[in-house]
């Protein structure tokens, strides 16, 4: 396409567009993507190159899936949208739920749909608090997180993100939220003799659980792989411990697997990795790959 197509595009996005995560340099030397197909993106001068980040972690089944526009079309055709307030429900909302059921841990059951990971964060929050509030325990009401933890930026969700990065122009956070230290042997050389960094890692949960008291803390979220804050892998004893630990202090355990879920790990989910079970999961990004926006 000719140069002078993209330049005015470029302008247009200038004078019109705000982008997230953004810096004035970006525009330098702009891309201005038209076509996907596979593993493949095409921008608009014509260059293709690999989408080594799958979209944004969300691309699971590759772009250009013609079924998936056919399907998503024939439902915007007969039934494009209805309220589910007051017991009203639709038929493919009740086969999703359903199909879900059958393959996410066994102690997952039941769905609560939203809009994206941010959203599904803020959800898992008020559900955790929620949840304590119908148990008696209207205290409960901390959420403890992990420092380069992600889970989103929306005002809940980016108290509960451990970068400070995210918070500087957006504060003050929100209360009652706590973070800890990661199992990342570059940041945290926990760990001696008797101890693996490991266990060292999760054992910095049940020190914030009983300086914060357990009857204030409702729940624990992490994501199984720590995404945006460096592909972070923990060692293999810390999310075992770590399901001890939520356990023995009736603290809900949220595993946060908008990244991880629907595939990206080589298991339908990534708690799966160490058989731990988690109390609430939150996912978005691959349950559509990106066909029906969900980041």
């Amino acid at each position: 396409m000719a140069v002078s197509s993209v330049a005015e595009k470029t302008q247009s996005d200038l004078a019109h567009l705000i982008h997230p995560l953004y810096h004035p340099s970006d525009h330098q030397k702009p891309r201005i993507w038209v076509e996907g197909h596979g593993a493949i993106l095409k921008d608009m001068d014509g260059t293709e190159v690999i989408d080594g980040l799958s979209g944004l972690w969300n691309v699971n089944v590759g772009h250009g899936r013609r079924e998936l526009a056919e399907a998503a079309m024939d439902q915007m055709s007969t039934l494009a949208y209805c309220s589910s307030y007051t017991g009203a429900s639709n038929l493919p909302v009740i086969e999703l739920a359903e199909r879900l059921s059958q393959f996410t841990y066994p102690s997952i059951n039941s769905f609560y749909f939203t809009s994206g990971g941010a959203e599904s964060t803020e959800s898992s929050v008020k559900t955790a608090r929620f949840y304590w509030k119908v148990q008696g325990k209207p205290d409960k009401v901390k959420i403890i997180s992990r420092k380069l933890g992600y889970h989103g930026l929306t005002m809940a969700a980016m108290s509960a993100t451990g970068m400070p990065e995210y918070w500087q122009m957006f504060g003050p956070l929100v209360p009652n939220f706590v973070h800890i230290e990661s199992p990342y042997p570059y940041r945290f050389e926990g760990g001696d003799e008797n101890t693996s960094p490991g266990i060292a890692a999760a054992n910095l949960l049940e020190e914030a659980i009983l300086r914060e008291g357990p009857d204030t803390v409702a729940a624990f979220i992490a994501e199984p792989v720590q995404g945006a804050g460096g592909v972070i892998a923990p060692q293999d004893d810390y999310f075992p411990r770590i399901r001890e630990i939520c356990s023995q202090y009736d603290v809900l355990l949220i595993s946060d697997e908008v990244i991880t879920g629907f595939g990206r790990t080589g298991t339908w989910f990534g708690l799966e990795h160490w058989d731990v079970e988690p109390d609430i999961m939150q996912f978005a990004k691959g349950i559509t790959s990106g066909y029906i926006e969900r980041v």
